[in-house]
């Protein structure tokens, strides 16, 4: 007679809390264990499309945290089912550990650098430097895809790595892109020697010290960008170009914001 042993819920439901499919794997269903496993890190990965919009969002967590429940429902109810099992060769506790370690230490961490790298990434806005499209304390989604395809148009919001510390990201405002001539004169902006429409340059000063940028060429795969708060920013006015190899991704949607709002506000 085989020596059955008791499977407790608490152990099913911490293991698949812990990650999805452990709770079946210790119940001794390894194929379902598995297939949870896989199953739910196929889901975050091909439902991430829905991320590009903010309701898509909400749509993508309730997939996601309703998957996680009925796999953690699962488990549990395949614990008081079965009650007791025969145990398996991977019914050890340092065969949970490693599947955890594995999930906590690669797993997760290169499913978020796909997702953050190649689909969307969320960033906090710290300064005031784009008010009023973007007020500080902002959360944002951005497309990290886009420019794998397409080079930044003017008027777009990028995120960038800032030329004078690569450590820290810089959010602004495309206004100029390579060959064109850009000029500014009594806070007017001038492509090409054109006035250009500017509905995004906000003053809180009738005069700046910054209201006038003699002509210069914007360089082969590189960008003039400002911040739409255009007394109080630091931009291409001070540091120069960015270049396009640096951009990380377009501002799309605002997912949190202190003014509720502006929760799911379309970014332009």
């Amino acid at each position: 007679m085989e020596n059955l042993k008791k499977r407790r819920l608490i152990v099913a439901f911490l293991l698949s809390f812990g990650f999805p499919g452990l709770g079946q794997i210790y119940n001794g269903q390894l194929r379902k264990g598995i297939f949870y496993l896989v199953g739910f890190l196929l889901a975050c990965i091909i439902f991430s499309f829905l991320l590009f919009k903010f309701y898509g969002l909400i749509f993508y967590l309730i997939i996601i945290l309703g998957f996680f429940l009925f796999i953690l429902i699962d488990s549990l109810l395949g614990a008081i089912k079965l009650k007791a099992i025969a145990l398996k060769s991977y019914n050890k506790w340092y065969i949970y550990l490693i599947i955890f370690l594995l999930s906590s230490v690669v797993i997760r961490p290169l499913l978020g650098w796909t997702i953050r790298n190649n689909i969307v990434r969320a960033y906090k806005t710290p300064a005031s430097s784009m008010e009023p499209t973007l007020l500080v304390g902002d959360c944002l989604v951005a497309d990290t895809k886009i420019y794998k395809s397409e080079k930044p148009k003017r008027g777009d919001i990028i995120i960038f790595e800032f030329p004078k510390d690569p450590s820290k990201d810089f959010i602004k405002r495309v206004i100029a892109t390579e060959g064109e001539k850009v000029e500014i004169i009594r806070n007017k902006i001038y492509i090409n020697d054109q006035l250009m429409d500017d509905p995004w340059g906000h003053f809180r000063r009738p005069r700046s010290s910054i209201e006038d940028y003699p002509p210069v060429k914007v360089p082969p795969d590189c960008l003039f960008v400002m911040g739409d708060n255009r007394d109080n920013s630091q931009d291409s006015r001070f540091w120069g170009f960015v270049n396009i190899k640096k951009v990380k991704g377009k501002a799309l949607y605002l997912y949190w914001a202190n003014n509720k709002n502006r929760i799911g506000m379309e970014i332009k």
